[in-house]
């Protein structure tokens, strides 16, 4: 039937006699017909295909039930209906095919760094008979990976008030394209603490924006009250030349500190008391000085108390006050201190921090009364006069 649908004939029926009828020439009488015989069909033919190979090409970000190209197949056999199904090569589920028109879209992620190429076995089938053709997705890259910095956060130590060659390299950051086949264009910014993009005059720190190396541009104090001992920003790395998907990592640069501010007691006057005709060595009062350098960084903030201004006792020609060195209490040196004839003492207190920086404060120190005194007349002698009366009350 494929090779002809149908046949036509031409029947004649004749009778075995001479024909009687006028100019018959003696033949038979003779009658003829056409007669159209068509072939049936029968599911005898595969499908076919026109081609053993078809390629295709979609973006890797392309959208789920995106249409990448229709395959269809032929069939011989008027009656046969073609279903179309992908039998291998269909990674992850990354396509399906309509099983009634043989379109081939998007059923899943795809991924450009993760597989370039789908080689696609697409069977069409009549429920009898089968073929299949090849068919090759080829997934083009689009800019879908930010930047990849090689840590997600960066730390290095610098000194405080360092004011030699700068600006100064302190570290480089390092980020990689995601998309492996796109050009390294990358540019490199910052943001965050010590980042001024309104004055850059005034920024701490800045960064080359295509090799990714951070400087900093100014001495920096580590201390209170208007220092800090870490600065941290962000750094952006931004593909297609600054136009592109953007990633990030944080910075934190430490000041190493140096022995740069002196102890200072911040009330300058301190006040305390201690109660007369007590015993040697009662506490009077605590001195407590601040050093705003790191406590952690050798002796610089470590401090030690000595009074460089004390008392002398009259009697014993020894100082009457004494401080621990390491607290900074004061306590008396002598006993029976008298409120009545010194009710108050001033002494002057230093501390010293390791590298020799000096810091004084005053202590106001009163002696309070305690009950050790009788009542005393103001004469030996009281001499009055009285007129002479009749009783006895005067």
């Amino acid at each position: 039937r494929e090779t002809k649908g149908a046949f036509a004939l031409e029947v004649e029926a004749r009778d075995g006699a001479p024909s009687a009828r006028p100019n018959s020439g003696g033949k038979p009488n003779t009658v003829s017909k056409f007669i159209r015989i068509g072939i049936a069909d029968k599911n005898d033919n595969p499908p076919y295909f026109d081609k053993n190979l078809y390629e295709a090409e979609v973006d890797e970000n392309e959208d789920i039930q995106h249409t990448v190209l229709t395959v269809t197949a032929n069939d011989k056999d008027e009656s046969s209906r073609i279903r179309y199904e992908i039998t291998r090569g269909n990674f992850g589920g990354a396509f399906a095919v309509k099983n009634m028109t043989g379109a081939i879209y998007v059923a899943g992620p795809l991924d450009y760094e993760t597989r370039r190429r789908y080689e696609l076995r697409l069977v069409a089938s009549d429920n009898l008979n089968e073929n299949y053709t090849t068919v090759v997705i080829h997934v083009n890259d689009v800019n879908d990976n930010p930047p990849v910095f090689d840590r997600p956060t960066y730390e290095t130590q610098i000194t405080e008030e360092d004011d030699r060659n700068l600006p100064k390299r302190v570290l480089k950051v390092t980020a990689t394209d995601g998309d492996k086949d796109r050009p390294e264009n990358i540019v490199y910014f910052l943001t965050g603490q010590g980042i001024d993009t309104d004055r850059p005059d005034q920024s701490k720190f800045d960064i080359n924006k295509t090799t990714g190396e951070i400087f900093v541009l100014k001495p920096l104090d580590r201390d209170e009250p208007n220092g800090r001992p870490q600065w941290r920003f962000t750094v952006f790395a931004q593909d297609e030349g600054g136009n592109g998907l953007v990633g990030y990592a944080d910075v934190q640069v430490n000041l190493k500190d140096i022995n740069d501010n002196a102890p200072l007691f911040p009330q300058g006057v301190y006040y305390g008391n201690v109660t007369e005709n007590g015993t040697a060595g009662m506490m009077v009062m605590t001195m407590t000085a601040t050093d705003y350098d790191d406590l952690e960084e050798g002796t610089n903030a470590k401090l030690k108390y000595s009074i460089e201004k004390n008392v002398i006792d009259e009697n014993t020609g020894t100082p009457i006050f004494e401080i621990e060195e390491e607290t900074g209490v004061i306590k008396t040196a002598v006993c029976c201190l008298d409120r009545e004839k010194t009710p108050d003492y001033s002494i002057q207190v230093v501390a010293m921090d390791g590298g020799g920086l000096k810091g004084t404060g005053t202590a106001s120190i009163r002696v309070k009364d305690i009950n050790d005194m009788p009542p005393t007349f103001t004469k030996d002698e009281w001499v009055t006069e009285v007129d002479e009366t009749d009783g006895s009350l005067l």
